[in-house]
């Protein structure tokens, strides 16, 4: 089988690999949280050196307990809403539609740059029940699109593995835009705490890559300040889900506040 060599314009672009990756390493556990069957054939039939990321079992860990998380979250939503739009900002190579067991009770739109999209469409083409963005989602047009398109959709937006590469103000305009266009939606997006997002060369799998952290919070509630229309609806810290695939230095890092609240998830309504 011929292999599908990529090529990103971009230095964050790249990082998309690592997840994929390690959503296919997970689909092969014997205690596996999810099944990814697309994300193993991707892999599979794509030319890049993954073994560099062979070595950063936390990350593994980390990536296995969000993705179950995210979905879990999403099959929640949908189940528990009339006309539900979930927008995947930043999605990479995700097949996430094809997890949900909600899916066919949802529209969905995935957004990502350019380069992303393109190479999605070679590797995972649209099907009926999503839609591809390619654009920034520092863009305003494909909010006031998708607003346009729904006027009584319920939207849930979610954003894993792409705000840290942010900075502070890009977040927060982020946040503003849909915020004054989505009313009643809802955000789930991944964070880093500031000392985490301070250590990029110590991340054993970004560092293989140009990418940068640029950003992290380690108050919830400091988000909600930036915007009176965001309200705070949860956390969730890797360290405290799934306990029993840790170890060791999950436990380790379940005692030491600032590195139990180092990564996690937090979820917001714009009211």
């Amino acid at each position: 089988m011929e292999k599908t060599r990529i090529q990103f314009s971009g230095n964050v672009q790249e990082t998309l690999l690592i997840p994929l990756w390690m959503r296919a390493v997970e689909s092969r556990r014997k205690d596996a949280l999810f099944h990814d069957t697309v994300s193993c054939s991707l892999v599979e039939r794509i030319d890049y050196d993954f073994r560099k990321f062979s070595r950063d079992r936390m990350s593994m860990t980390g990536v296995a307990v969000r993705t179950r998380y995210l979905d879990d979250a999403a099959d929640s939503f949908i189940a528990s809403h009339e006309n539900p739009v979930v927008v995947l900002l930043g999605c990479g190579l995700d097949p996430r539609v094809q997890r949900l067991s909600n899916a066919g009770k949802a529209v969905f739109y995935e957004l990502d740059l350019p380069d992303v999209i393109s190479l999605r469409e070679t590797l995972l083409p649209q099907t009926g029940r999503d839609r591809y963005i390619s654009c920034s989602m520092l863009d305003t047009e494909w909010m006031d699109s998708l607003r346009g398109r729904h006027p009584s959709g319920q939207f849930l937006f979610i954003c894993e593995g792409v705000f840290m590469y942010f900075t502070e103000n890009e977040v927060r305009q982020v946040l503003a835009d849909l915020a004054a266009r989505f009313r009643g939606g809802v955000i789930y997006f991944e964070r880093m705490g500031r000392m985490a997002s301070g250590q990029t060369r110590h991340h054993k799998s970004v560092c293989q890559t140009d990418a940068q952290f640029r950003w992290g919070c380690d108050d919830p509630h400091e988000v909600e300040r930036w915007n009176g229309a965001l309200e705070l609806l949860g956390t969730m810290y890797y360290c405290d889900y799934a306990p029993g695939r840790w170890g060791l230095a999950g436990r380790v890092m379940k005692m030491i506040s600032p590195l139990r609240l180092s990564c996690g998830i937090w979820s917001y309504r714009f009211r």
